[in-house]
């Protein structure tokens, strides 16, 4: 079944064109997003993958611009009210959201060959035990009473818009498998739940879009 063609704000000289009208030129220029020649997919593909990510920091800007971040010497309870508000203003703006909308078909599949093929290489087994660590599927947190102890922590649902636990831990993607991904900007990270890979908003705690089954690894949970 094709999913649905959403329309898309990918226009960089009528995005110039805009950041030059008056009221505009205080804003914060965005990131540079342009494919690296060293990535290991079809440019076009990568292309399409950055526009998504680019449309989701531009929408991330506005909620900033609403939820002005805390001072400096803001309590804990003033940060974590903050992140609650930027958490709750960037689902409402993502109402819509769709798995696949980021990660769509084409981008999918050249992650699955990416990811199949780095494992299937000799830094796999070294890959795949890194995935492990700190997978919320796999290991808890160390209790407070005993560190040398874990407990699990709320599981992690993988849905869009879903939010990550707090507590809960963060699986590391290798470095050698992130030389051969997109680069992406500071407000989003990959991270591995089970033998998902998802995007998840840095601040806001969010999962944005997720690949299912991409870790061919039976002995880790779904």
């Amino acid at each position: 079944m094709s999913r649905p063609v959403r329309p898309r704000l990918r226009y960089p000289l009528l995005l110039l064109a805009a950041l030059s009208l008056p009221g505009c030129a205080a804003r914060q220029p965005e990131p540079s997003l342009v494919p690296p020649m060293d990535v290991d997919m079809e440019q076009r593909v990568l292309r399409e993958f950055y526009e998504e990510i680019q449309e989701y920091v531009r929408l991330r800007q506005k909620v900033v611009e609403k939820v002005p971040r805390p001072k400096p010497d803001a309590s804990a309870d003033e940060v974590g009210a903050w992140e609650k508000a930027m958490t709750d203003t960037i689902i409402a703006y993502r109402k819509e959201a769709k798995q696949g909308e980021i990660f769509d078909r084409k981008v999918e599949a050249a992650f699955r060959r990416v990811i199949a093929r780095e494992i299937a290489g000799p830094e796999g087994p070294n890959i795949l035990k890194d995935m492990r660590s700190g997978n919320p599927k796999v290991e808890g947190v160390p209790k407070t009473s005993n560190p040398r102890q874990e407990v699990m922590t709320p599981a992690v649902v993988l849905s869009v818009n879903g939010r990550y636990p707090q507590g809960a831990p963060f699986s590391s993607v290798p470095g050698s498998l992130l030389l051969k991904l997109p680069q992406l900007p500071d407000q989003v990270r990959y991270r591995v739940v089970g033998r998902a890979l998802i995007l998840r908003d840095t601040e806001a705690n969010i999962i944005l879009d997720y690949i299912l089954d991409i870790i061919p690894d039976p002995s880790i949970p779904r």
